[in-house]
């Protein structure tokens, strides 16, 4: 099987069988919700991200046998997040695929990240909630620090995060716009790890532990049958990684997305990530690298961002009393309720106005006639 055939079945295929979703702990793309999802709640999540660009030669001095490479950079990845009791989830995601152009090697399946959160717990009459976050990183890929992602050496990695949100309206939070903060701070636990190995068998491996602070801004606007997002995302290293390492500067993106809710339980993501922090690359001059000499960005100038969302428990069927699904279940039917009530209106009302219309044509009609039959007496 060709390795683009393989390439295909893995990154597109298998997240659309499993048909995950971005539900998981009620998050956005990349700025999570101070919210936990209820308990027994079960969501199961796949998206994809990429990124391409066709690298040409810098300078004058091209190699006479150079030809253009368009460069990739792929990821997939497939999420479950189960409400275990109130006020915590737990989540599990494995990166299916990830491809940074390298000539025979990828990564598939790739790591496992547990997430694990603690929050929805209110402030101001529940008009806004904090949380934290637990998130941990394990190597099982065989292939680590690429270019074009941000870094990793292939350690056990940890961290923690510090979730906020503002809900407008406090009592159904989904429907109204929301502003959501994350600040956090993450190890790479890479100290001794392998970073490169050259031809002549010299290993490279980091000095200390680099470690880094996260952050993240995002802004959620609901409509009845869409999401509008806009997200502020990046970090900024406290130590930096080796020099031999990729990837090894600050970043900043801003997300721009939109979430299709034609289902209660089902819902699709569409995003893009734009950096709009300085492109520079300060890794060693002799670390093999494809950003040197090409027209190509250290970290990608922009990703696009799919994903698929679907909710597996609880399934429809007999709601407890009180539930907040039985809540937003009778809030939906009664604003429904409304709405029609509000079409019958202007109906009627249109109909009273064409009613007066017909009359007062009637009058002019019969006024005209009258005249003319004076006019014709004369």
């Amino acid at each position: 099987m060709s390795r683009c055939l393989k390439v295909f079945l893995i990154v597109l295929i298998v997240p659309l069988i499993t048909f995950a979703g971005t539900f998981g702990s009620r998050n956005l793309i990349h700025v999570q919700t101070a919210s936990t999802l209820d308990k027994g709640t079960l969501d199961f999540r796949s998206n994809l991200r990429f990124f391409t660009k066709l690298g040409d030669y810098l300078g004058s001095d091209k190699p006479a046998d150079f030809s253009a490479v368009n460069y990739w950079d792929v990821q997939s990845n497939v999420l479950l997040t189960y409400g275990a009791i109130e006020h915590f989830d737990m989540t599990i995601m494995n990166r299916v695929y990830q491809d940074n152009h390298k000539p025979s090697e990828f990564n598939s399946p790739e790591d496992i990240f547990l997430d694990l959160k603690l929050g929805s717990f209110g402030l101001s009459n529940n008009r806004f909630h904090y949380g934290l976050l637990s998130t941990i990183r394990i190597p099982t890929g065989k292939d680590y620090n690429y270019p074009f992602e941000p870094y990793t050496a292939g350690s056990f990695e940890y961290g923690f995060i510090g979730l906020f949100s503002f809900f407008n309206d406090p009592y159904l939070h989904d429907r109204s716009f929301s502003l959501h903060l994350n600040f956090g701070w993450y190890s790479h636990n890479d100290a001794g790890k392998t970073l490169y190995k050259d031809s002549f068998g010299t290993e490279y491996k980091a000095d200390g532990n680099a470690t880094e602070l996260q952050y993240g801004l995002g802004f959620k606007f609901p409509t009845s049958l869409f999401d509008l997002n806009l997200e502020l995302w990046g970090n900024n290293f406290i130590n930096e990684p080796d020099s031999m390492a990729y990837s090894r500067e600050n970043y900043l993106y801003l997300t721009p997305s939109v979430r299709f809710k034609p289902k209660p339980w089902f819902s699709f993501d569409l995003g893009m990530d734009l950096r709009i922090s300085e492109d520079k690359n300060t890794s060693a001059k002799t670390l093999p690298d494809p950003v040197q000499k090409l027209t190509l960005p250290n970290y990608p100038s922009w990703k696009i961002y799919l994903g698929f969302n679907f909710r597996l428990m609880p399934i429809s069927g007999p709601r407890r009393p009180g539930s907040k699904a039985t809540v937003r279940s009778k809030v939906d039917f009664f604003e429904n309720l409304i709405r029609e009530r509000e079409k019958t209106r202007n109906i009627e009302d249109e109909l009273r106005r064409l009613k007066k219309e017909r009359e007062q044509a009637e009058k002019e009609l019969e006024e005209l006639r009258q005249m003319l039959e004076e006019q014709g007496g004369k």
